[in-house]
């Protein structure tokens, strides 16, 4: 029954991998919020306007970037367990991507930056914001690709509420 049980949690807290936006929940199933990746391009068919994604980048053809904070400024994401988060980064021809940041920003304002490994590589460690409970979450955040040619600037994700605020419009 623990087995089970335990499969089902890591199956929750792992979410679907490669997507745009992936769930993070605590043991219970509890949903913590979501990860966004705001490294695609405006219009991925075209490949064109593809920003790093920090102070502006799109997420399924929507604005997002820092604005993502200031929408959802001062939103708390409470967990009880520390957060371990994974993947690797690849260019577009699917080679990995070594020596690059990658940037976690939470609402909060806080950002927790790591740099991938010659492999591709990457690891983000989030401490838990309530007390704390249990063993960490581990997130598999799959292969991540970078768009934007180059690799100037970080790959920028965020850490938000499931019910998050989009960018305004321009």
């Amino acid at each position: 029954m623990r087995l089970i049980s335990a499969l089902m949690v890591l199956g929750v807290a792992i979410g679907t991998a490669n997507g745009a936006e992936q769930k993070v929940a605590d043991p219970a199933g509890n949903a913590i919020g979501v990860i966004l990746d705001c490294n695609s391009c405006k219009d991925p068919s075209s490949g064109k306007d593809c920003a790093s994604g920090v102070e502006d980048g799109f997420h399924d053809g929507k604005r997002c970037g820092k604005c993502l904070i200031e929408a959802n400024f001062g939103t708390k994401l409470l967990y009880a367990n520390d957060l371990w988060m994974t993947g690797t980064l690849l260019d577009k021809g699917g080679a990995p991507l070594g020596d690059q940041f990658i940037r976690l920003f939470l609402p909060n304002t806080w950002t927790v930056r790591t740099r991938s490994s010659a492999q591709g590589f990457f690891r983000l460690l989030l401490g838990a914001t309530l007390d704390r409970q249990g063993e960490p979450i581990k997130v598999d955040l799959g292969k991540r690709t970078r768009l934007k040619e180059g690799g100037e600037g970080d790959y920028a994700l965020y850490m938000l509420p499931l019910d998050y605020k989009p960018c305004a419009s321009k």
